[in-house]
């Protein structure tokens, strides 16, 4: 993946399925590429949970509601300490969230976190095309990584597949941590944390 600064609004962007089909938009989070896995979630809310959820390492989900950003990224929605997936599609981002616990816009996260993302594309016949032809790979290319359609296609189709990876390695902390007891203190758990979520 390689990325830049935040996006302005009206940056191009493109997104390539390995199948060949294209959906073109708008820069939204980072400017740059970034491959994966393409996979759709149908959760009304709640974007910032899945955003930050390990199990969504290296693919990149495309939101089937409509509107995203609404509520913006506050501190302690979070399922564990970055965001997790390779890249960010959604149709009509918020252009100012409101949201009293709001910290920052959902723009402005993606782009502090490197995640290439786009909107402004038809994120409901993207979902159906995922749908009946399964998960796949996906590129997303906004900024100066655009090349004619045919060099992005050679480009999603050399990355790696999902099949056979081992991501638990990828997503498993790297040092011993303490979750403090909320109340009582009554045991002593431990866990393997190999992408447990927060929450």
């Amino acid at each position: 993946m390689t990325t830049s600064t935040r996006g302005a609004v009206k940056t191009p962007a493109v997104l390539v399925l390995e199948d060949g089909r294209i959906f073109r938009g708008r820069a939204y989070g980072a400017v740059g590429a970034t491959f994966g896995e393409a996979v759709f979630s149908t959760g009304m809310t709640g974007y910032q949970e899945t955003l930050t959820d390990p199990s969504y390492h290296r693919q990149v989900v495309v939101m089937t509601a409509p509107h995203v950003g609404n509520t913006g990224v506050n501190d302690e929605d979070m399922e564990s300490k970055k965001i997790w997936v390779s890249g960010y599609v959604v149709r009509d981002p918020a252009r100012v969230p409101s949201n009293w616990r709001s910290r920052r816009t959902l723009d402005d996260e993606l782009a502090a976190q490197g995640v290439v993302g786009i909107s402004g594309i038809d994120t409901r016949a993207l979902t159906r095309h995922l749908r009946e032809r399964g998960a796949m790979r996906v590129g997303i290319f906004s900024g100066d990584t655009i090349q004619d359609d045919a060099a992005l296609l050679a480009r999603v189709q050399e990355a790696p597949e999902m099949t056979g990876a081992d991501l638990s390695a990828e997503v498993a902390t790297k040092e011993a941590y303490v979750v403090p007891a909320i109340g009582e203190r009554k045991f002593t758990v431990a866990a393997v944390d190999l992408g447990i979520k927060g929450m």
